[in-house]
């Protein structure tokens, strides 16, 4: 196949080509005759000749006249375009941020006017319009945005042109002018600087458009919040005046009050060992005065549903100790029940001790004192005010059978003990004394819907009005009488401990010797006279078990067992407000500012309107040897294209590109300030 003729490009130095006798076969000449117009040629009986002179036809007269006068409303959106689209952005942007900067600080409910329910069941049908609303919205501020990105894109070719004097490579002019120069296209421009200025401008500015489109949407959400209903009387737990303890006759309360003890000691028993939660929970604080509270229970209010109210709260800060007493010699009746009465030096407290304190029949005993007929104050002689329980640990020191097939030894070493001596025994006592140092105060108490009640902390300024639902004296006996049957009823012993039943109840056994020591020892499998020393457990722990023990035991009391109060509250109820995103709005803000200074810097860019249209290209290349030159090449290439071997015609056009690639597109200005092109 023959090597294809080309006019040879180093004649093309020159800003026009020249016209030769030699080359007019090849290549047109400017004075070569102009081709009538299809309207003039009508009804000829040959067709126009077409030859060398199409390229530079001359343009007809009647093209310059001026059409009629322009509609004024046209006129009037020439005006106005470009400031609307200069106010656009900015005006949209600043309502929509300003919106988000509002509901941060600000409840704003969302109101659809009845158009759609607003409730918690359509929370995600809600959310998810506003999240389109918001995408519109950005939309329509980003628009003048992306109007100047398209306009920098289309002028991109002739300010690259304009930009570079000295040329522009075929093949990156040649992208540049391809309407599918895309994203890749103009990271692949930016990073090799082929590019013009206002083109790395309008890049950067996608980027940012970019991040603001992704970020700004997410900036407004919705959120539930609970909000206040109105003022209502909520029925909860009391302990009311002479409720407990009576002036006089103070048995009568207090043997009614001690009926419930067991029912006390078995809630204890259900939170400590089977985690079965009764009633409402206490949400653990960190307040400094206290280490737990205990709540009056609210009546008829259902664990679910959201309240907050009034009430008085009782704060405690328990505490152990092993009791000092009087009794510094064995005490010996042989005749009375009454053994000793121990006076417990630091507690003011007066213990009485019996016959009866062990009738397990075994080598060692723990046991709680009753407040009704074991325990006085030592100054009054009348039961405890003070809500104390008295804990009774004795070891035989003689005298003892040993049935069990576990010999288990209470090792009060190093305790403060006393000796006493009946029917052939000689016993070692240990007293252990808990208080629970309460103070009541009125708090509010709110109620998430979990079923946790949780204790507001105190309020900055100013008391809150005390509810009196509980009355001081009769809430700290109160206490003393709770944990009076826990002994018996504070959780069944296993088979595996029935060895061990005068030690107390499963929650009392744990408290007292630590529940990991408590569940290490033999069972009923262990060799027939297996001894076991058995060791209080540490005073902190003690302390931590009988906070449990008392914060469970309450609950049976303050559930309306002893008199109800009606207390100030509101329930709450489901709303669905507005919320908005800082971080998101704080980085779409400095965005927007951004993208609103370069929209207005680009309005004063030079060569603004020189896009790549039919006029602004033809004009360019009016005079040029460009159209010629590519239409004999490709014309050259075309005439040997085989479309099953050698593609489609891009192929062509790449083949052309590659043969050119050494050449540079430079724009020449003419004396009248137009630009033509030309390769070098």
């Amino acid at each position: 196949m023959p090597e294809p003729s080309y006019f040879p490009l180093n004649v093309l130095e020159s800003p026009a080509p020249k016209s030769t006798g030699s080359l007019s076969s090849k290549w047109p000449s400017i004075g070569d005759s102009y081709p009538p117009f299809l309207a003039d040629t009508t009804g000829s009986e040959e067709p126009p000749d077409w030859g060398s002179s199409m390229y530079l036809a001359p343009l007809r007269p009647q093209l310059y006249q001026r059409g009629p006068t322009a509609n004024p409303r046209q006129s009037l959106w020439r005006m106005t375009r470009t400031p609307l689209q200069l106010a656009l952005l900015p005006l949209a942007a600043i309502g929509y941020l300003a919106f988000c900067y509002t509901v941060h600080g600000k409840v704003v409910p969302v109101n659809t006017y009845g158009i759609y329910s607003v409730t918690p069941q359509h929370l995600a049908t809600i959310k998810g319009a506003i999240t389109s609303i918001s995408i519109i919205i950005i939309s329509i501020a980003l628009y003048p945005i992306y109007d100047i990105l398209n306009s920098l894109k289309s002028e991109e070719f002739f300010h690259v042109l304009s930009s570079h004097s000295h040329g522009v490579p075929l093949e990156t002019i040649n992208h540049i002018s391809s309407p599918s120069f895309g994203t890749i296209d103009a990271m692949i421009a930016f990073w090799r600087r082929t590019c013009s200025n206002h083109y790395s401008m309008g890049f950067v500015a996608s980027l940012l458009v970019w991040a603001v489109a992704t970020l700004a949407p997410g900036a407004l959400t919705i959120n539930s919040v609970l909000a206040d209903g109105e003022m209502m009387a909520f029925a909860i737990g009391a302990v009311l005046p002479q409720s407990v303890l009576n002036g006089s006759s103070y048995l009568d309360p207090a043997f009614n009050a001690s009926m419930n003890s067991e029912m006390a000691a078995s809630i204890a028993w259900a939170e400590m060992d089977l985690g079965v939660q009764y009633s409402f929970g206490i949400v653990n604080t960190s307040a400094p005065d206290y280490v737990a509270y205990i709540v009056p229970i609210p009546l008829d209010l259902a664990s679910t549903t959201s309240a907050r109210w009034l009430t008085d709260v009782i704060g405690i800060n328990p505490s152990c100790s092993w009791a000092f007493t009087n009794l510094t010699r064995p005490f010996n009746s042989a005749s009375s029940d009454l053994i000793a009465t121990a006076f417990l030096l630091d507690f003011n407290l007066d213990v009485d001790v019996t016959k009866y304190l062990s009738t397990f029949g075994s080598t060692a005993f723990a046991s709680v004192q009753s407040p009704l007929s074991g325990v006085r104050n030592h100054t009054t002689q009348t039961p405890p005010t003070d809500g104390s329980t008295v804990f009774f640990l004795g070891q035989c020191l003689s005298g003892c059978s040993l049935p069990m097939s576990v010999n288990f030894t209470l090792d009060l070493t190093d305790l403060p003990t006393f000796t006493i001596e009946m029917s052939n025994q000689t016993w070692s006592m240990a007293t252990l004394v808990c208080m629970p140092n309460i103070t009541i105060e009125t708090r509010e108490v709110r109620n998430e819907g979990h079923g946790l009640l949780e204790v507001q902390p105190r309020p900055a300024t100013g008391q809150l009005a005390q509810q009196g639902n509980l009355h001081p004296v009769q809430t700290t006996f109160l206490f003393s009488i709770a944990t009076s049957s826990l002994t018996l009823s504070g959780g069944p012993m296993t088979v595996n401990r029935s060895d061990y039943l005068a030690l107390g109840s499963q929650v009392q056994a744990e408290v007292l010797y630590g529940k990991q020591q408590w569940e290490g020892l033999p069972g009923l499998g262990a060799p027939e006279g297996t001894n076991v020393t058995i060791t209080p457990a540490p005073l902190e722990g003690i302390v931590k078990g009988y906070t449990h023990i008392i914060q469970s035991a309450a609950k049976s009391y303050l559930a309306g067992y002893l008199g109800t109060a009606y207390v100030p509250g509101r329930v709450s109820t489901t709303e669905i407000i507005f919320s908005s995103s800082i971080p998101n709005v704080v980085v779409s803000t400095v965005i927007f500012t951004i993208l609103t200074v370069l929209i207005v810097l680009a309005q004063f860019r030079p060569g603004k309107g020189m896009e790549f249209t039919l006029i602004n290209v033809a004009a360019a290349f009016h005079g040029s040897e460009l159209p010629a030159q590519f239409a004999q090449m490709k014309a050259e290439q075309m005439t040997d294209f085989v479309p099953s071997v050698m593609g489609d015609h891009k192929g062509v056009q790449q083949d052309i590109a590659e043969m050119l690639r050494e050449r540079k597109i430079f724009l020449q200005r003419r004396p009248d300030g137009s630009g033509v092109l030309h390769i070098s």
